[in-house]
This record gives structure tokens, sequence and C-alpha cells, in this order.
């Protein structure tokens, strides 16, 4: 509640009674009394923002923080309506509360964005207002700030938050941190008591904002399930996996967070943290469980709750960001079509993030790439029509056509190409925008306010964007959008974005093996095969690097060697060769293929070459070797 001295100069000793008589009520959780004397202050002295604020505050608590939407209406009310949603700008200092408030709303609201341009305004009058205000709004600065991927302006801030409020490194320290193992065994119920709640929280966002800032510094040797979570994630970014699942998994001495209390699950966290150290191990089945288990911790938290959720519970769910990462685990283990579902929900949330964008498309493409697999056959007959003389050997087809579903609509999410091909459109676009944002964005001041410190491209829920990122992003978007119009006949454009590939700088060798490819199977749909051949030259495929296959090819990808993508890209010259009518050549190209990835094409391409000769007996010689029962 605010202070109502806006007109302690006129009111008279009753209404003074009243004014103070409403904050004591209110402070012993007598909030229908509370409401009681603001009315019968507001009827003596008339409508006062603070009175009607004050009022909307009381009966927030009195509806256990349930009746959030009248509370909203209130703030929005004294707000005004002509206030600019981009713009939270106010010179009135004791409105700082009211505008604090709405961006807690707006918090809980997983309104992030919206929460801190509000609180930027409000802590531009930090030196003006009391300190317990700056102490709540310094909290909530700091949290939305992690929250949003900006640790080193909350790092700024905590630093300025020392300052205002003279708060020494020494304060910050319990009794129990000094303490041995066995006295802090025999006092566990102390934790919390070693330290008032502000400076108490206060410590834990230090200490997470030094965590994101991957700061080495020495964590307190506490046994609570808030410190232990932070003490893991150093761990964790010291790469340290095994002391980072070993803190998930001690007894601690605090009890469990409650979500009716404090907005989070406590079991969610550490499933869901424990997922994320198991997929980084490569462990992607006990990951995807650990996912798997956090999300019904999370439900069973929410539906605990009830219909009618109070405010701090009304954004507590997890689910999305669960859901992002049991994606990932999904892809990783070759599951594309749970993946696409899972991936699905957090894009209603995070719908600006490329990697997003890219991961649905990956699950779209390895669908696709999957049912290709099953229908592959790699014996030359397919079958046999017929019986003697008479026998006709059906050959089997060398390639899929992909045939689109005329009657569904490629706008609506379904693990089809069209679909893959939208969502590439969408990570190249994103990609740019990002790409333009950090371009224009000067270098940030060494001596730089805290608010001007640069943290623009968060990409929530994953890391955020650099410029290394970026790059790395485009070099996958654009092979994979070049593939997929490959597969969908647009020639053209698979062209165009294999060749805008190629011209990247610092482009790995599987990818600038992947773009001369596509771009020359593209010109050789376009039947321009002199162009094709140039992206197939022998000192290109013969300076390609071993380690760059081993390093960035996935274990389930077929071309994870250097062997592998040289035999590929010979295989396609001498296809060139062969439709130039370059038989020798490509003859003595085919017979330096090595790798099996490989061996069934090279048959089909003889054959091919052996019936453009009329050399029928040695296509015989190739059914009865290939196939002995079609014999």
């Amino acid at each position: 509640m605010t202070d109502n001295d806006s007109k302690t100069t006129c009111i008279s000793e009753h209404d003074r009674a009243l004014t103070v008589n409403a904050l004591e009520e209110f402070n012993n959780n007598n909030y229908g009394t509370c409401i009681q004397n603001l009315v019968e202050l507001e009827s003596s002295i008339g409508v006062d923002p603070c009175i009607i604020h004050n009022k909307a505050v009381a009966e927030l608590y009195k509806s256990d923080f349930k009746n959030y939407e009248q509370f909203h209406k209130v703030l929005n009310q004294l707000i005004g309506k002509a206030v600019d949603s981009n713009n939270y700008e106010f010179e009135n200092v004791k409105m700082a509360t009211v505008y604090f408030n709405k961006a807690v709303i707006l918090f809980q609201m997983r309104q992030h964005q919206a929460a801190l341009k509000i609180m930027f305004a409000v802590m531009k009058h930090i030196d003006k207002l009391d300190d317990k205000l700056v102490q709540r709004a310094g909290l909530l600065t700091i949290n939305l700030l992690l929250n949003t991927n900006q640790p080193k302006k909350a790092d700024a801030l905590v630093e300025l938050l020392q300052v205002r409020l003279n708060i020494s490194s020494e304060s910050l320290t319990s009794d129990e941190d000094d303490e041995s193992d066995l006295s802090r065994d025999k006092k566990k119920e102390k934790s919390l008591k070693s330290l008032d709640f502000f400076k108490w929280m206060f410590r834990l966002y230090k200490i997470r904002s030094n965590v994101l800032n991957v700061k080495n510094l020495l964590i307190p040797n506490e046994d609570t399930s808030e410190v232990s979570i932070l003490r893991a994630h150093q761990y964790y970014n010291g790469i340290d996996y095994q002391m980072a699942a070993k803190e998930l998994s001690k007894n601690f001495s605090n009890p469990q967070s409650n979500i009716k209390k404090n907005g989070e699950d406590h079991n969610t966290i550490i499933a869901n943290n424990m997922g994320i150290i198991h997929f980084h191990v490569r462990h992607y089945a006990m990951a995807a469980r650990f996912f798997q288990h956090a999300l019904t911790f999370d439900q069973t938290a929410m539906e605990s709750v009830g219909d009618a959720p109070p405010l701090q519970c009304l954004g507590a769910t997890k689910r999305p960001e669960i859901l992002y990462n049991l994606g990932i685990a999904m892809l990783h283990l070759q599951r594309p079509m749970e993946a696409f579902e899972c991936l699905l929900i957090p894009l209603n949330y995070y719908h600006n993030n490329p990697r997003l964008w890219l991961r649905l498309a990956d699950a779209c493409i390895m669908v696709h790439t999957q049912n290709l697999k099953e229908k592959e056959n790699k014996n030359i007959v397919l079958a046999v029509v017929g019986s003697g003389t008479h026998r006709k050997y059906i050959i089997q087809r060398t390639s899929m056509k992909y045939v689109s579903d005329e009657s569904q609509s490629f706008a609506i999410p379904s693990t089809n190409l069209e679909f893959a091909s939208l969502c590439l459109r969408n990570t190249i676009t994103l990609i740019e925008h990002h790409c333009n944002e950090i371009k224009r964005t000067p270098p940030t001041a060494s001596n730089a306010d805290w608010m001007q410190i640069d943290e623009r491209n968060q990409c929530n829920p994953s890391k955020p964007l650099n410029m290394n990122t970026i790059n790395k992003l485009k070099c996958a978007a654009l092979c994979k959008f070049s593939y997929v119009q490959l597969c969908l006949g647009e020639y053209l454009l698979a062209l165009k974005s294999a060749k805008e590939l190629l011209q990247l700088t610092y482009l790995p060798d599987v990818h600038a093996m992947l773009g001369h490819m596509y771009s020359a199977e593209a010109l050789v749909m376009l039947d321009r095969i002199t162009e094709a051949r140039t992206f197939l030259e022998p000192k290109f495929i013969a300076e390609l690097k071993e380690d760059d296959f081993i390093h960035r090819g996935s274990p389930d990808w077929n071309i994870n060697t250097k062997e592998a993508a040289q035999s590929i890209l010979k295989y396609n010259l001498a296809v060139t060769l062969v439709l130039q009518g370059e038989t020798e050549l490509a003859r003595g190209m085919m017979s330096t293929c090595k790798h099996p990835i490989v061996f069934s094409h090279l048959k089909m391409l003889k054959m091919y070459m052996d019936l453009q000769s009329g050399n029928i007996e040695n296509c015989r010689k190739m059914v009865k070797m290939d196939t002995p029962k079609y014999a």
C-alpha cells in the first residue's frame, strides 16, 4: 500500500486516524476492516488516487490474490488510457507504486518485456523512491532481466542496488556459511531466519546473476533447494555434469517450494534441470524421461490451484519451456513426430525465436527422410512379370518423387515439406532481423548506465544470439531450405539459396559440400549440365577436411566421414559426365567411389549406361549377381 500523504496538510485528525487505522488493519491481515476505513476516508476527503489504489490492493489481498483482473482494471484507470504501451514515462513519483504493481501483474502473466518497459521507467526515479519500494522494484527488475536472458544488465543493477541501499557483502552472509557441517545439521531450520527476507532474496538473485554471467565465485555452503539449484548450475557451466546432478539429488534442508505460496514447483525445476544435464552428456532417452517427469510434476502443481488460480500462479507453469527441451531431445532420438508436437506449444510464446522455427523444420525433414528410408530398396530389380522367354524385369526407381497433399492447407502446422519450407522462411527472416539489430547497435561503453547495456537478442527460451551463432543458424537454414526446395521441385529457389550459402564466410566443409551438391542437382534438373559440373570440380572434392565431418556431422547422418562425402560428390560428377556423353570419364570416376553409401546408386548408374550402349548381357549378369532369386 502507498502512504496517503497527498493531502496531509489539510486533512482532519479523524481522517488522519482513519489513514493510520487502515494501514494497521492491512498489516494485521484484516483486509475487510481496512477497506471500510478507506471507504470512510474517501467519503470524507473525496476521490484520491492513493485511496483508490490502496483500496484495490486491500481487495486483492482479501480475495487471496484471485481478483487480479479487477485490480488490473483499476491500475489501468489510474495510469490512464492515454499512456502509450511502448512509453510508460511518468513525472509524479507518487505514481511509482501504481506502475510497479502493473509490472507485477504483467510479470505474472508472462509478459516480461512489457513489464520491463514499466520497470525501466520506475527505476529512473530510484533516487527519489523510499527504500522499501526500491527493494521490491529492484528485485522484480533483476528477476525480469534474468528471465529474459539479460544477465549483464542484471549484474550492473545488482551493483547499483548495493550502493543505493548500502548493502555490504558481509551483510548478505548468513550465520550458517561459517559453521561446520555438524552445526549446520543442528540448525537447518534457521536457514531462512539468519537474514531478513529482502536480503535473503537479494542474495539469491545476486548468486543467480553471477552464475548466469559465468562468474567463478564461491556460492554459500547451504543445503537449501534454492542455493543447491544455483550451485548445480555453476557446476553445469563448468561442464562438471556429475557434480551438477549430485547437487540436484540432495536432501534439502528447507521445505519444498509450494506453487500456491512461491509461484513455482520444486519438483518441476529439479526434473527439468536433471533432463538438461543428461541431454548434454548425450543420454537423450534419460533426458526425455526427466522432461516427461517435469511435465507431470508441472501439471499436478497447476491442477492443485484449481480453476481460479491466484495471481502468483497465473503464469507459474513451465510447460512451454519443458516442451521445448523435450522436443529437442526427441529430435536427437530420431522421433520427429513427437518432437513436432512438443515444439508447436512453445511456438505460441516464442514465435520470434529462429532456433524454434529451425527445429520445427528439422522435424518435418526428418519425417520425410524416414519415409524415404522405409520405401528404399537397394536391389536393382523391384519385381518380375511373366515367365520363360516372356519374363520382364521391373527395375527399381532410383528416386522417389515427393507428392504434395493438395487437400491440406500448407499454412496449418503439419509434418510435411511445405510447412518445413514455411518454417525455414521464417527462420531466415528472423535471422536477418537479429543480424541487422546487432550491426546497428554500437558497442556499449565501459562507463554506460545499466539500462544502456545492450542485450536485445535474447531469443528465449534458448541462449541469446550473437554474430557467431547467427552465422551458424544461417548456414543451417539456407542448407535445409535448399534441400526442401529440391524435394518440392522448386529448382530455381533451391539454386538461389545454395548459392547464397556458398557465399557465406567461415563456411564449414560440411555445409560447403552440401551447397555444391544441391547447386549441381538443381542445375541438372534445370538442364544446365555444364554449369552443374563447375560445382563438382575434383579439386574441391579432394580438398575436403576429415575433421569437419567427424566433429560437425551427426552420428545419425550418413555423411559423417570425408570418404562418404567425396564418394557422393564423385557419384554426382559421374552422373553429369554420363548426361554429357562422356561415359569413359564417368566410369573412371565411378571406380574411385569407395564408400558403401553410393553402392546401390552406382549399380543403377552402371545399368543405365549398359542399357544406353545396348549391352544387354551385362545387365542380365548384374541382375543375377544382385538378385539371384530373379535369375
